[in-house]
């Protein structure tokens, strides 16, 4: 009796996987179109992967949203359109992207690409004319973009590899985790952790109850802003840097090379601590309150080091 009902249930789970299957509507569809196309995409829910066509063609395949009301593909004059028509009023739980598209869309390497979901996951390789992708409950995903990359999502992590030209990566709850980011770089979080190991000119960094752990390479400009966060930065191969930091708590460490060639100034407020393991020199306390200040010149002080905390401490080391 007991492998009857076990069998009646596999039953029933297989044909209702069936049936969602066949709820879905497949879609292969190409275009010839411009090798610098300006391309927007709008997919709400599911799985999206975007990556170069062989030649100079647009390319959706695979299945649309079971609720999926068609979809819309235009294209002329150098703009190409994509969009998975959705119901306007769409109730559904737990940001469910399973229920979702399934869909694998090839674009020429050198067009432009803005990318808009709900809740869906994307992942995006080789586009080299700018890629601008947002999601609000998903993941991103993206390697060996180039130009202007903007990637952005409000519930989900990105991970993003060799990176190059202006770039922003964005999260409010979730993390980011970057390799071989070059370029001008932006990043920021407000309740998660970020990653780097990269090597951009410039960096800036905004962390809001969060953790920064960042290795970089030649890099000659940095800023970071931290609240209620903790920070670590260690630079290698660039002894002249340009770095100005602010944090309110936590702590905010910098490694750098033992022949470090700039001025430096590190201050607290309200409290605080400053520790200097890079050189002799130590910080001094103020004569009345609690602030305290670090200040002195290495090498021949052609670089620039300004960190402030409020209640915070800060150290810094030696590579």
């Amino acid at each position: 009796m007991k492998s009857k009902i076990i069998s009646t249930a596999l039953t029933l789970l297989l044909l209702s996987t069936l049936a969602f299957a066949s709820s879905q509507q497949s879609i292969n569809e190409e275009r010839q179109v411009s090798s610098n196309e300006n391309i927007t995409l709008d997919v709400q829910r599911g799985n999206v992967e975007i990556r170069p066509a062989s030649g100079n063609q647009f390319k959706v395949s695979g299945k649309l949203d079971e609720k999926a009301e068609g979809f819309e593909l235009e294209s002329a004059g150098g703009f190409t359109r994509f969009i998975v028509k959705m119901p306007r009023q769409l109730h559904e739980r737990n940001n469910n992207k399973t229920a979702g598209s399934a869909l694998v869309i090839e674009v020429p390497a050198g067009s432009n690409v803005e990318f808009k979901g709900v809740n869906v996951d994307v992942s995006a390789t080789g586009i080299q004319g700018g890629s601008q992708i947002t999601t609000v409950n998903g993941d991103i995903k993206a390697r060996q973009l180039t130009n202007t990359v903007e990637l952005t999502t409000v519930n989900g992590k990105i991970e993003s590899e060799a990176l190059q030209g202006q770039l922003r990566l964005k999260t409010v709850n979730g993390k980011i985790a970057d390799k071989a980011g070059s370029g001008r770089m932006s990043v920021e979080s407000v309740n998660g952790k970020i990653e780097l190991d990269s090597r951009p000119q410039e960096l800036m960094v905004t962390v809001v109850n969060g953790e920064v752990d960042i290795e970089l390479d030649g890099t000659q400009q940095i800023e970071v802003s931290s609240v209620n966060g903790s920070v670590e930065i260690e630079l290698k191969n660039q002894t002249a840097p340009r770095i100005k930091g602010s944090s309110v708590s936590g702590k905010f460490e910098v490694k750098l090379p033992a022949n470090l060639d700039a001025r430096v100034s590190m201050k607290t407020s309200a409290g605080g601590s400053i520790k200097n393991t890079l050189t002799a020199d130590q910080p001094t306390r103020a004569k009345y309150g609690p602030a305290s200040n670090l200040q002195f010149s290495a090498g021949n002080g052609s670089g620039n080091i300004d960190i402030n905390t409020v209640s915070g401490r800060l150290e810094l080391k030696k590579d």
